[in-house]
């Protein structure tokens, strides 16, 4: 909760699941669909089962791996893709956490680790910063 209310905050929080990567220029860039919306601010648009992009310099060891679900967020950014949504850079100031899969949850060693992870999203999905 601390990442994402103060260091510093961030303005959207979104579970995602990755469906390709490209690359475009100098950039990694990631196709998402949208499982969830926990925050958003500028992208009044988006909404469950919808595509958005996520760019990486493409010097940045960030990987995403398609087919994987992850907890993305960050701040949002000022350009767009070329339907005109919002499209949002992953740097330092972004938080990338990969979704565990549920049969993996259930191992003893897992759970508890996992158990947090569900408890923080749903509580950010329902109470945002408000602590």
């Amino acid at each position: 909760m601390n990442f994402a209310c103060y260091s510093p905050r961030v303005h959207y929080a979104f579970l995602v699941r990755v469906e390709r990567e490209s690359q475009e220029s100098a950039f990694r860039v990631y196709e998402v669909k949208i499982l969830e919306p926990l925050q958003f601010t500028i992208d009044s648009r988006i909404g469950i089962n919808q595509i958005r992009r996520f760019v990486v310099r493409a010097a940045c060891r960030t990987r995403l791996a398609a087919g994987k679900e992850y907890l993305l967020m960050g701040r949002d950014g000022e350009t767009r893709d070329s339907s005109d949504r919002p499209q949002y850079l992953l740097d330092k100031n972004s938080w990338i956490e990969e979704q565990p899969d549920p049969r993996r949850c259930k191992a003893t060693q897992y759970r508890n680790t996992c158990s947090h992870l569900q408890s923080f999203t749903t509580s950010f999905a329902i109470n945002g910063c408000r602590i």
